[in-house]
């Protein structure tokens, strides 16, 4: 059927939205290919051995030496390295010295006692202050707590959680409606983080997805279709699984980036719909495309889904990149530094991945019931 063209409060749209987890467009994992990396931490680019023209004292230069300094190094890498704040110990042959790294120069003293411990003369090593090292964790990682904008895994499927929530009592998390096992209707889905395969511990169990509308039960819902208001569902953590209100924040926005580098704030929320009007910028992380950033180019656009009879009431475009399992992460504005505001939950996006669709925050409410996502 062919899209109706959707009633505008801004600039031009596509008329044909992508839902990219539901219908075909979301990640089959058995099409999944599953990289484990870690983080590989190079210890010096030394020089080559061949080809050097001899140095000014040819003692230094023998392989005697260099027989030493290695001697040394093994000698005393393990002592030094295990001095609080140091970061890394290296043989450096083309400079015939050890080098250590520490964090920060009060560490500096600590260490030329282990040195002079072993008798070694302070020209045979250098210290230098250097950053330290950190492993890299991705949006696909495993996270506990868990946050908004990592990736989860329910049946044969992967989305991203929106926002994590409290309903009355129960810690939640808060994904797309179609992020579940049957879009529209509780079936007690059961969600994974960030894979089966990976953790078999079930994070949440899905207890709240609304069952669609028709045309017989609501006059705005078009002919033959089955709508709602937003394209949001909850689920309940498991009591054995923490949970942070924090969004994942990755190196930047629009970078394609998935290595996460510290985290959002969330100090408010949306409740009365008014916070993401056209021409606002709103971000979304998502376990895809990560960071994403850009203009609301439309406010309550009636959608309908393209393969489905599935029909969004009210729907707002962003012109922000998006990509499949990208489905269900939050969307915010940034209020200040690191601080946000929560405005909705993205369920779909143009099939050329250049704009999304989300559900605002205050209709959420209206079919999830009250939720609170600040800290």
């Amino acid at each position: 059927m062919r899209s109706r063209t959707p009633r505008d409060r801004g600039t031009s749209f596509p008329a044909r939205i992508a839902q990219e987890v539901f219908m075909g467009n979301r990640i089959p994992l058995h099409r999944l290919v599953i990289v484990a990396s870690a983080l590989a931490l190079s210890a010096c680019a030394d020089a080559p051995h061949g080809g050097l023209t001899a140095p000014d004292s040819p003692s230094l230069s023998s392989s005697v030496a260099q027989d030493r300094l290695a001697a040394l190094f093994s000698q005393t890498s393990p002592a030094v390295l295990a001095v609080t704040g140091t970061v890394f110990g290296d043989n450096d042959e083309a400079n015939h010295r050890l080098v250590f790294g520490v964090e920060n120069e009060h560490v500096i003293p600590a260490v030329r006692n282990v040195l002079s411990h072993f008798g070694i003369s302070a020209s045979d090593y250098e210290i230098r202050v250097t950053a330290p090292i950190h492993q890299v964790a991705t949006l696909r990682d495993v996270w506990r707590p868990t946050q908004a904008g990592i990736q989860i895994h329910f049946g044969n499927y992967l989305c991203s959680i929106g926002f994590n929530a409290t309903a009355g009592t129960q810690r939640s998390m808060i994904t797309a409606s179609h992020c579940t096992n049957k879009q529209g209707g509780v079936e007690g889905t059961q969600y994974f983080q960030p894979l089966s395969t990976v953790d078999g511990t079930v994070i949440a169990t899905e207890v709240a997805d609304p069952a669609y509308q028709s045309s017989k039960t609501n006059p705005l819902c078009p002919r033959g279709k089955i709508c709602r208001f937003s394209d949001a569902s909850r689920a309940v953590y498991s009591s054995t699984v923490a949970s942070s209100p924090a969004v994942a924040r990755t190196t930047g926005a629009n970078n394609n980036s998935l290595d996460v580098a510290g985290s959002f704030t969330v100090t408010s929320q949306d409740d009365a719909g008014n916070a993401a009007g056209v021409g606002t910028i709103v971000n979304k992380v998502g376990r895809t495309t990560g960071w994403t950033q850009g203009r609301v180019t439309n406010t309550c656009v009636n959608t309908n889904v393209s393969g489905s009879r599935v029909h969004l009431l009210c729907q707002t475009f962003v012109a922000a990149g998006v990509g499949s399992g990208d489905s269900g992460s939050g969307v915010f504005t940034i209020t200040s530094g690191t601080n946000v505001r929560i405005v909705g939950i993205l369920w779909g996006g143009s099939s050329d991945g250049s704009s999304f669709v989300f559900s605002p925050f205050n209709q959420i409410e209206q079919e999830l019931g009250q939720l609170t996502t600040t800290q």
